[in-house]
């Protein structure tokens, strides 16, 4: 059984891959490429890419990442639209990362956009406070 939970942590890696540079991801599984004879280096066990296929779903169906499919179960990336720099941006730095994560496991959840506007406003602070010691 497999369970369709979206993973935040999942969401920052692949923006954080995404803007490094990494061009496509193999989303198919390797007993299904072993079966059909492809090549397995880059694919995941069943379950990891079950994972990273319905990640790259959500971050394209979010309007956060761009990405063709191939039929080999590679999905290939365009880039990040303007909404996922956004959102990576405030997420980038650690110290943010770490606030926003321990807010949402305490809370036992919330929202993409609760998590976006949270992370908007520990940048927004981080950001009043080092101006405020530049001075």
């Amino acid at each position: 059984m497999v369970k369709w939970h979206r993973d935040i942590g999942e969401i920052r890696r692949l923006l954080l891959e995404i803007e490094g540079g990494r061009d496509s991801f193999c989303a198919l599984p390797q007993s299904t490429a072993e079966a059909m004879m492809l090549p397995v280096a880059e694919c995941l066990p069943e379950p990891e890419a079950r994972k990273l296929a319905y990640h790259l779903n959500l971050l394209e169906s979010a309007g956060l990442a761009r990405f063709g499919r191939m039929e080999n179960g590679n999905w290939l990336v365009r880039g990040l639209t303007w909404s996922g720099h956004e959102l990576l941006d405030n997420i980038r730095s650690e110290e943010v990362w770490e606030a926003v994560r321990a807010r949402h496991e305490q809370l036992g959840g919330f929202s993409m956009e609760i998590l976006s506007e949270l992370a908007k406003d520990l940048t927004r602070a981080r950001a009043g406070c080092l101006e405020g010691s530049e001075a």
